[in-house]
Formats: structure tokens, C-alpha cells, sequence
């Protein structure tokens, strides 16, 4: 029997809701779809998170999946195109956020000076207790205005692992602010 042949049996039987059948797929494809996933990004708190959500994916919608392909490339893809619409998903909430973030510098501007120092006084304590990578980061984003490839280079991180640190910041500074 060949290993393709080997592959569609086992796809069949994680169908019929074999867990042992999921559990050897799972464990077979683990690491190697963290590794190549972690060609695209630096975070591998999100890796996992997208490799655990094609496996939940995969074991939820188990009886509907269809492949035309290979179980290998439809794994690799669905992994890819999970990562990408989290991506999408996560520039979309950072242009979100620093939307809140520049409309609370306008209200602070527009205020009596009172008020104005109470705000920066809070923006700056909130800035103060990011975690240290986060507040250096948003400081060079935001403060310096360098742009998010800038400050990847500058720190040598990866761009998606600043828009996780400026997306977090926001996020922080949002509800601190609150």
C-alpha cells in the first residue's frame, strides 16, 4: 500500500470520528506545520494558535472536508491561509486602535490644560507600564514615528511581531485609558 493510499484511510477513519486516527495526524503534523509557518512570522504564540485552530477546524468540520489534493498540501494551505486571514484580521484591529490612540491625543488637545496634563499624565503612566519590549516598540512606532519595517530592523524583530507588540500596546493603553 502506498503512503497516499496510507494518508486517505486515515482521513477516512478522522471522518468517521476516529480519534486515534486525528491524534496520529496531529502528531505527525505538529511541529511541521509550526516550522513552516514560522517562515512567515517571528510569534510562535500565534503559530500555535493557527495550527491548533486548522486542527479544531479540521475535527469540527471533519464529515464536509473534501480533498482533492493531498492531505499534506491541503494541510500546508489551510495552515497558510488561516495565518494570512489572521494577519488581515490583526492590521485591521492596529489601524483600529490607532484610531483610538490619536482621537484621545485630539481630545487632549482640545481640552483646558487642567485636563490636558491630567491626560497626558495617565497616557504617559500607561505607556510606562507596557512590558518593557511593548513600550520600546510602540515608542519607536508611535513617539519616534519610525515605520513598522524601521523599527523591525532597528530592534531585529520581525514586522508581524511589532504589529503584535503595537497591537497589544493599543490594546492596553485603550483600556488603561479607560
Amino acid at each position: 500500500m502506498h503512503k497516499k493510499e496510507n494518508i486517505n484511510l486515515a482521513f477516512n477513519a478522522i471522518k468517521n470520528g476516529n480519534r486515534k486516527a486525528f491524534e496520529r495526524l496531529y502528531s505527525d503534523y505538529y511541529e511541521k506545520l509550526c516550522t513552516f509557518l514560522l517562515g512567515y512570522t517571528d510569534d510562535e504564540i500565534i503559530v500555535e494558535d493557527i495550527v491548533q485552530d486548522v486542527f479544531l477546524k479540521i475535527w469540527t468540520n471533519r464529515k464536509k472536508i473534501n480533498i482533492t489534493t493531498s492531505l499534506n498540501s491541503y494541510l500546508y494551505k489551510t495552515a497558510y491561509i488561516t495565518l494570512m486571514g489572521n494577519y488581515r484580521e490583526l492590521k485591521k484591529k492596529n489601524n483600529m486602535l490607532s484610531t483610538y490612540y490619536y482621537t484621545a491625543l485630539i481630545q487632549a488637545s482640545d481640552t483646558d490644560d487642567d485636563e490636558k496634563t491630567s491626560l497626558i499624565k495617565k497616557l504617559k503612566n500607561c505607556i510606562d507600564n507596557l512590558p518593557e519590549r511593548s513600550k520600546e516598540v510602540f515608542q519607536e512606532n508611535k513617539i519616534s514615528g519610525l515605520k513598522y519595517s524601521e523599527v523591525a530592523k532597528k530592534l531585529d524583530i520581525s514586522i508581524k511581531t511589532v504589529e503584535g507588540h503595537i497591537s497589544r500596546a493599543l490594546s492596553f493603553i485603550r483600556s488603561c485609558m479607560h
